[in-house]
């Protein structure tokens, strides 16, 4: 599990970010020429974190292929200390009982991420 959990985590993030920015762009583009909403525009960027944490945890769980729930405990811890530096030094407002609760159901979903990316069935060549 050692041998692949470093390869594993860094593709994980890799896919995260990456994926948060190029939706992050098509969001934006979205709201720059306002053909949804406000209200809409937060969904999916609420929608955009989860499916990323999901399916980023999902594809490391799978690399590593054992104990789903711990890597999923990794990618979502790892998550919750990035936003947790992120608004104590990044950003000027405070840790607020919001984000906790998002850092929370974030957890959960990388969990969850972790224990079905274990179990998805392998490409045999």
């Amino acid at each position: 599990m050692s041998q692949n959990l470093g390869k594993a985590v860094l593709i994980g993030l890799a896919f995260i970010v990456s994926s948060i920015l190029i939706l992050g762009l098509i969001i934006t583009m979205f709201a720059y020429f306002e053909w949804f909403s406000i209200g809409v525009i937060e969904k999916l960027v609420y929608m955009t974190f989860v499916l990323s944490l999901f399916l980023g945890t999902s594809i490391s769980a799978k690399i590593v292929s054992e104990k789903g729930w711990l890597i999923g405990l990794m990618m979502g811890g790892l998550f919750v200390i990035l936003t947790a530096l992120f608004y104590t030094i990044g950003v000027d407002a405070g840790l607020t009982f919001k984000v906790l609760i998002r850092c929370l159901i974030a957890l959960v979903i990388c969990l969850t991420g972790g224990m079905v990316g274990v179990n998805l069935p392998s490409i045999k060549r």
